[in-house]
Order: C-alpha cells, then structure tokens, then sequence
C-alpha cells in the first residue's frame, strides 16, 4: 500500500496528531541487524537522503529513526518527506506529526514530525504525549510557517516490528532544547513510564543533550566559558544529563551503542570540533550492539550539507 496524502488521511482521521503508517512486505532480515538515526532537519531533500542511506555504512538499515521531518510544509516544497524516503528504500513506515499547520481550524494540510522507518512491517503504533515545555507556535519564523492555524504537541512514536522471532519495542523521541537537563529528564522519564518495562526494546532520538537550556543565555554563556577547563562536555554530556541515569534505570544500555565522544551536531564544517555537541543517542535494551559498529557518518552530498546534524548507525543483535 502506497503513502496517502496528509489532507484525506487527517479528515478521516479527525485527529491531527494521528500517526500515518503505511506497511510494505517485509525483506528477509538476518542478525546483525542495523539502526540509523538521523535528525533530518525538515527532510527537503528525500531523493538525497535515500541515496546516503543507500551507502556504507548506513545502508542495509532494519531501522531508520527519523527526526524532524516534514509533511507538506512550505519549506520543503510540499514533499511528504518520511513517505518519499521510506517508498524509494522500500520500506514501511509510521509518521508521528508534532506540530499542525492550516487555514481554518480542523484543515490541517501540513505537519512537523518525526517518522519510524522499518524493513518489517510496523504493528502496534502509538503517539505518546511527552510533557510540552517550550511553545515553538509561538517564534517569528514559526508564525510565518504555513498555515494561520497553528498546534503543538510534543509527543514520541512507539511501534513494534518482528526480528528473529521475536517482538521489539521501537522509540523515537525528539526532546527539548529550550530547557535545562531536568526538563528533558522529565520527558524521557514519562515516555519510559509508557514503555514496555522489559523485553527487547531500542530507543533512540535527538535527546538534545547539549547540557544547558538554551533559553538561558547567561547559563550558556557560562558553560562555553568552562569548556577550556572541560572541553569534551558537548560531546561527554552524560555527567550533566540525568536522562541517562533513567535510561540505565529502565535497563538501556547505550555506551557501546554510540561513538564515544563522537559529536552528531554539525552545523558548519566551519565550527571547532569541541564545539560540536552531541544530541542524537541510541539505547538498547536485551539487545546487543555489534562491537566497533557505533559510528557518526557525515550527512552530505559531495560538499553540501543534508542537515545539521550527522547520521548515527549501530548494528545489533540479541
């Protein structure tokens, strides 16, 4: 079945939060299995990407976490961008939206959201609510977005896919960066409260773990300034972030699943290497990460970039 548009499956749905899934025949999956996460920063470019994950060491995925994808916005020309990837990968997927955008209220046409991408058909999906801290309705640049209609709803999509005879859990999460680690604990605290609490399960997302709140310029300001005494603290956020300390209650082990003080946030390839901060984590839990297979690849095409963050790929078994 191929992906509906975001305008008939919204007005059937009544419901502009409802994720969209579309599964596809599974492909025959052996162990190693691999994940890629990537924060896509709108996806205004599905052609592109799908030819990155076509090549080492992303290609092959059993899983793609994507973040901040698109749905008929403006600024990525309409696409529909999770639906474009997933179809020119062949490849089921489940879109979340996080924010709405229309004309009149109930016609909604276009939508920010994150997308679980699987080479298994996706069952079970769900939207879970995490707790809205910032409102990102209300910037500049948001009220020029599309649509005079604006909704705003932080939320994480689950699902379940069958690898090797058994269930696995799926996560994505996209936290907050405008506020400080206890908020973004908060968030990751409720989305594990409505997880499964055993059993084989990967989470992963942009967890915005750059140690400070970024509404806060003077706390940023003093964080930069002590970077000379610690200078792997963007890239070794976990002393700062209690949202790991959860994760490892919850039973996720994600050291060997991500490059050690590897950073996943790229902006420029202008920006210091200590200034580069690592957001984009991967956890596992009753599943084993491949050693030596955690890596950060670049998110470009020859010399231009795809987003600003970079890729982050591990491969696992049970």
């Amino acid at each position: 079945m191929e992906a509906r548009s975001a305008r008939a499956y919204q007005t059937a749905a009544d419901n502009p939060f409802a994720p969209i899934v579309v599964n596809r025949p599974a492909r025959r999956l052996t162990s190693p299995f691999k994940v890629v996460l990537f924060n896509a920063r709108g996806c205004a470019q599905p052609a592109a990407v799908a030819e990155r994950l076509r090549r080492p060491p992303l290609a092959d995925a059993t899983v793609i976490l994507l973040s901040e994808a698109d749905w008929g916005m403006r600024r990525s020309a309409g696409r529909e961008s999770a639906a474009e990837v997933a179809q020119l990968l062949g490849m089921s997927f489940a879109y979340s939206p996080e924010f709405a955008f229309g004309r009149a209220p109930g016609h909604f046409s276009a939508f920010f959201g994150n997308a679980i991408l699987s080479a298994a058909p996706l069952e079970n999906v769900r939207l879970l609510p995490l707790p809205m801290l910032y409102d990102w309705t209300k910037r500049r640049r948001w009220k020029l977005a599309q649509g005079t209609v604006k909704l705003g709803q932080r939320g994480a999509v689950t699902a379940h896919i069958a690898l090797g005879g058994r269930t696995v859990t799926l996560a994505l999460a996209h936290l907050e960066n405008r506020v400080g680690p206890q908020g973004r604990a908060r968030q990751m605290a409720q989305l594990l409260d409505a997880m499964p609490g055993d059993g084989p399960a990967l989470i992963g997302g942009d967890f915005n773990t750059t140690t400070v709140n970024l509404r806060d310029w003077r706390g940023c300001a003093g964080a930069l300034a002590r970077l000379p005494i610690n200078p792997r603290r963007l890239r070794a956020p976990e002393p700062y972030e209690p949202l790991f300390a959860l994760l490892e209650r919850a039973g996720f082990e994600y050291r060997a699943a991500n490059a050690p003080f590897a950073p996943t946030y790229t902006p420029s390839g202008l920006l210091p290497h200590f200034l580069r901060a690592k957001l984009d984590w991967i956890g596992l839990r009753a599943l084993k990460a491949v050693p030596g297979s955690a890596r950060v690849a670049p998110a470009r095409r020859g010399l231009r970039r795809l987003s600003d963050h970079d890729f982050v790929v591990c491969e696992f078994t049970f």
